[in-house]
């Protein structure tokens, strides 16, 4: 029966996954150690790995399972991307490899030790964080983006969300992950339609053809929507399912579901997640320049954070990159750690 399909081919891969203790070896002479199993997904698994040679530098460690002609060529494209980057809110990758013996295609990229930003915002009383730690938590996230979209050609990430952000255990700021559906944007070429999407942060373009660096505006504004409010945004299509049906966007305002959001604040969100790409923000700087002003004044009297802005014509090495205060990440426990990067220790003395 179709429905038994997904199920069937789930544990076809899930006996393909490799045990602990494996080492899987580079063409090049590189020899890494599987760790544990950091995620599995669709195509293969991500490993925590440590090179045997020196015992104690630990890597991320992506793989396609048997990939076809299409997916490898995907998967390299992924890679040199990557390598090519220089930003501190970006992973930096080493190589891409081929295993013949074990018909697999490796990724090896730094390994960042910390936890995505859907399940600490799920850790929350009201699922939500405070604006200014949401708009500090994103800072770096939006400069990745304008440094991306400065790119010639300019890249697209095409999957900005939440599980897609890393806040680093050991201190420092957010880091923007998974390039799995990244495309390199150029004028007038037609894009395929994205086979992975997440409701509610895809933008409606990405269920048909015609992506450009707004697309990860729209994404940007998904991901503070969820963050400022505890609720997941409206996919697309039910949005336009409903404009078309009512003449209503059932995308309810921000400030309509957390009243201390500013009316400004919740405008620009739905000005960033608008159905058509030309009434989005121009780019991503532009949107965080309209964020910051507009919550400027609240965050004054609440917040004791500093919010950097996105200078994408700037040279990455003088490009702003705030981290969040060393004191929220004081070295306690690992839960008192995460506790006091979301501010729920106060009163508590570091």
């Amino acid at each position: 029966m179709e429905p038994d399909k997904p199920s069937t081919y789930n544990l076809q891969q899930e006996q393909l996954i490799l045990p602990e203790r494996v080492t899987v070896r580079d063409p090049r002479g590189g020899q890494y150690v599987i760790v544990s199993v950091l995620g599995k997904g669709e195509f293969g698994a991500v490993y925590l790995v440590r090179e045997r040679q020196s015992k104690r530098d630990l890597f991320a460690l992506k793989e396609i399972i048997n990939p076809n002609k299409d997916e490898r060529e995907h998967f390299t494209f992924e890679a040199e991307v990557l390598k090519r980057l220089n930003h501190v809110a970006l992973p930096r990758v080493h190589r891409v490899f081929e295993n013949d013996r074990l018909k697999r295609v490796y990724l090896l990229m730094d390994y960042i030790s910390g936890r995505n930003l859907e399940a600490l915002r799920q850790e929350q009383p009201a699922k939500c964080f405070s604006l200014p730690l949401a708009l500090a938590l994103l800072a770096p996230i939006a400069d990745a983006l304008s440094y991306l979209h400065a790119q010639i050609p300019p890249i697209v990430h095409r999957d900005v969300k939440p599980a897609n952000i890393i806040v680093p255990e050991a201190g420092g700021q957010a880091m923007l992950v998974d390039f799995g559906s990244a495309k390199e944007f150029i004028p007038g070429s037609v894009t395929n339609v994205v086979s992975r999407r997440t409701p509610g942060y895809a933008a409606p373009e990405l269920y048909r053809t015609g992506t450009n660096p707004r697309t990860d505006i729209y994404g940007l504004g998904a991901t503070l929507y969820v963050l400022l409010t505890g609720v997941a945004p409206v996919d697309a299509p039910s949005r336009i399912a409903g404009n078309w049906s009512t003449r209503t966007d059932p995308l309810n305002p921000a400030h309509l579901l957390n009243s201390t959001i500013p009316i400004g604040v919740s405008e620009a969100l739905q000005r960033a997640m608008a159905m058509k790409t030309e009434d989005r923000f121009g780019t991503v700087a532009e949107f965080w320049r309209v964020l910051t002003a507009q919550s400027m004044q609240q965050m004054a009297s609440t917040s004791p954070l500093e919010i950097s802005q996105p200078h994408p014509t700037q040279p990455i090495e003088d490009a702003p990159t705030q981290p969040l205060r060393k004191e929220l990440y004081a070295p306690r426990s690992k839960k008192r750690r995460i506790l006091r990067i979301f501010g729920l220790l106060k009163g508590h003395s570091s």
